[in-house]
């Protein structure tokens, strides 16, 4: 239905209550009342309608609320002055308010093209930020299989040496496992597919599966784990444990060589809470607020470390699938401590049977 057609039969529904049920005789009401409506139409349709609508408000004060009623004659001069008043305040506010609502959409679509450039900007960003973490982590394991291929290659090395060849290759391929595994979930949580497989697991096997992901970054760490609890948890255990594999991988690569990484498991009223504590130099409190940011990484840390800057972003991405959370803090005895809290169901654990 046409603006126009909406607005007319708006103001005969007004004039049909005024005249001829409530018997309203105050002429300033029924102006007012005219104008309120004129308003209304003026700011959620064009201009034309209002022009429309304002005129055909005069026509109804004039022919039902001024004397003589029933006519379009006007008796007494001071209604020449209300009418031709009304009208003339009618289009100026119709005016008005039209063009104040066409700034406004004009500053709506402004708004809107520079979020999309904004976001285009940001996007780019992203892709450049993407392809330059790539190339180095991409370079690095390379270059070291390809100078590991070539010594295994070489018949004076000792049976010792070549295994020690075989495990340099081993680790760095599962490094660029890692690597195009991470580019995938992030793609997938992009694209919102990545899906849940709900599962009654105890937490020990999901800690055991994140240790068995990150198998050589692990070596030579000790991994002490620490059980609150004996129950079984409803979760998924391949996504907790690949936020788990994020946070103990993260965990080696910023602390010192050697110390240990401590992992606690809970389970209770909250769900499943898992902590993972390392001894390290702690966080900086200028990263504090950024490091679940896409492709950051701290300043003080991006030099010494080699990285993309998606691993804790992808745990707080698989996290968010199962309505969980990731959180960070410094220590008071030093190091860092990331906190994974995932809410589930819990059961205790079935006794064995005799």
């Amino acid at each position: 239905m046409p603006s126009e057609v909406r607005a007319i039969a708006a103001l005969l529904g007004v004039t049909f209550m005024y005249s001829r049920v409530l018997h309203v005789t105050n002429t300033t009401t029924v102006a007012l009342t005219f104008l309120l409506l004129v308003l209304v139409v003026a700011t959620t349709s064009p201009l034309r309608a209002a022009v429309v609508t304002s005129m055909a408000a005069m026509l109804c004060f004039n022919y039902f609320f001024l004397p003589p009623f029933g006519t379009f004659r006007v008796a007494d001069p001071e209604n020449w002055v209300a009418l031709v008043t009304f009208l003339a305040v009618s289009l100026v506010a119709s005016n008005l308010s039209s063009v104040a609502r066409r700034r406004a959409e004009e500053t709506v679509r402004l708004m809107g093209e520079l979020k999309e450039a904004e976001i285009a900007r940001k996007s780019e960003e992203l892709k450049s930020a993407l392809l330059a973490s790539l190339g180095h982590d991409l370079r690095t394991p390379l270059t070291a299989i390809r100078v590991a291929a070539t010594n295994l290659q070489a018949s004076w090395l000792t049976e010792p040496q070549r295994r020690e060849q075989s495990d340099l290759v081993l680790s760095e391929v599962e490094r660029l496992t890692r690597l195009f595994q991470n580019i995938l979930d992030m793609a997938r949580i992009d694209a919102g597919a990545v899906g849940t497989d709900l599962q009654w697991v105890h937490p020990s096997e999901i800690v055991q599966a994140a240790r068995d992901l990150v198998l050589h970054t692990l070596a030579g760490r000790t991994v002490e784990t620490t059980a609150i609890g004996d129950h079984l948890v409803h979760v998924d255990p391949r996504l907790t444990a690949s936020a788990l594999a994020q946070l103990l991988d993260n965990a080696a690569k910023y602390s010192r060589p050697g110390s240990p990484i401590t992992v606690t498991t809970s389970s209770g009223a909250d769900g499943l809470t898992i902590t993972v504590r390392d001894e390290g130099q702690g966080i900086a409190p200028a990263d504090l607020p950024h490091l679940f940011d896409r492709f950051y990484r701290g300043g003080e840390t991006r030099p010494r470390v080699s990285g993309t800057g998606m691993g804790l972003s992808i745990a707080r991405g698989v996290l968010a699938v199962q309505h969980g959370r990731i959180w960070a803090e410094n220590r008071a005895e030093g190091g860092a401590q990331f906190t994974i809290q995932v809410p589930t169901a819990i059961r205790t654990v079935p006794e064995p049977v005799a």
